[in-house]
């Protein structure tokens, strides 16, 4: 909701700042767009700096630096759909990043608990595995129910193939 209303708040202000310089009479001519001035761009990029420390969620922020990239762009290029093509690249480039980053900080992967924490871990037989029956198996210090396809002797290292709830499903490690 915020990124919309961030999003439409800044292309509006876009909007009413510009609709005076096209509206001069020189909008309907053919390849006569008008070139908009630096100078424009950067107070555009202070206004929406400002705007944004009244709107939630750094989103109009982006769009100010965007307008400022293109402020900066405007000095050496003087082509308006290079101004406008760059405007909207590192605007949307800003908004895009700056939302998954976001995310990425935000919404981290979970840490495995539990039995999970031990997928893929080694460790050694305290009881011996001897299916169907279940054995005993210590990995870093904790023992934990364990069970296999095949024997295993008390003493052998193993490796966790897959937990299963509270069980671990492993497997010997072979010594080449």
């Amino acid at each position: 909701m915020q990124l919309t209303a961030g999003l439409l708040l800044a292309f509006g202000l876009t909007f009413v700042i510009q609709v005076p310089i096209l509206a001069r009479g020189k909008l309907f001519k053919e390849d006569n767009m008008p070139v908009i001035k630096p100078g424009v761009w950067i107070v555009l990029a202070l206004v929406l700096a400002a705007l944004e420390m009244f709107v939630p969620g750094l989103v109009i922020i982006w769009f100010g630096v965007g307008a400022l990239l293109t402020g900066i762009i405007a000095f050496f290029i003087h082509n308006p759909y290079v101004h406008y093509a760059a405007f909207l690249l590192f605007s949307g480039l800003g908004v895009f990043l700056a939302q998954w980053i976001g995310r990425k900080i935000t919404h981290p992967e979970p840490e495995p608990v539990g039995a999970l924490r031990y997928q893929s871990a080694t460790g050694v037989v305290v009881q011996e595995i001897a299916p169907p029956n279940y054995g005993r198996v210590k990995i870093s210090g904790e023992e934990w129910l364990a069970e296999s396809e095949v024997r295993i002797a008390a003493g052998s290292r193993i490796r966790v193939r897959k937990v299963d709830g509270t069980r671990l499903i492993v497997e010997p490690i072979n010594k080449e």
